[in-house]
């Protein structure tokens, strides 16, 4: 019995419930698997037993098939070999202290002296002086200042570095050879399941009909 009948007979075939990377997906790959063995007989005496059987198959190897699909999502630029980040942290502390002291003295001595003329000289000590003034100051000043600072700095830095090491012809034909068709190897690995032989659903002779040949006397029957 090709698929085609089976289908008709049985919608759930057995690929409801197998675990895979995108529920969204599964629509997709089930109508592949479909149109893949259409025509192709089941390999088994039951539609019960073929169900069981494709569930049974495909529960044990979309694990790893899911692994595959997973891989092909990822996006990323096969030209850049080189893609390093770097982290930096800083950390300082400072700490200060500064003192000043001063002192300053100043002395002062000032003679005022007035006399009448004519008058001699005066001599050194001051005499015949009609009147005299002196003036002495003395001045003493001392100040001090003190002045105390701390201070502390953080800082961060990001770096990024990207880049291609080596050929990119290389580059380009290894990328090219990491491509999968998944989906190809999922129903490859189900063909245990039907008898390779193709059906195109002609009939060559009609139902309920007789097929004709000789009896080895000249008659036909």
């Amino acid at each position: 019995m090709p698929l085609k009948d089976v289908l008709e007979l049985e919608p759930d075939i057995g690929l409801l419930h197998y675990e895979i990377f995108d529920e969204a997906y599964r629509g997709k790959l089930n109508q592949k698997i479909i149109d893949h063995y259409w025509n192709q007989e089941i390999g088994q005496e039951t539609i019960s037993m073929f169900k069981h059987a494709l569930k049974r198959k495909m529960n044990e190897i979309m694990p790893f098939y899911n692994q595959l699909y997973a891989s092909e999502k990822l996006k990323f630029d096969p030209m850049n070999t080189v893609d390093m980040t770097t982290f930096s942290t800083s950390e300082s502390d400072t700490a200060g202290t500064s003192k000043s002291d001063t002192t300053s003295t100043s002395d002062a001595k000032s003679r005022a002296i007035s006399q009448q003329f004519p008058q001699v000289a005066l001599s050194g000590n001051g005499d015949y002086a009609t009147a005299g003034q002196d003036n002495i100051s003395n001045t003493a000043a001392t100040g001090g200042s003190e002045e105390e600072s701390t201070g502390k700095q953080n800082g961060k830095a990001t770096g990024n570095v990207t880049g291609r090491q080596g050929s990119g012809t290389r580059l380009l034909m290894e990328y090219r050879q990491s491509f999968l068709n998944v989906d190809m190897m999922v129903i490859n690995d189900l063909a245990e399941l039907f008898m390779l032989i193709w059906s195109n659903g002609d009939e060559f002779t009609e139902r309920n009909t007789y097929s004709y040949g000789y009896n080895g006397y000249g008659l036909s029957f």
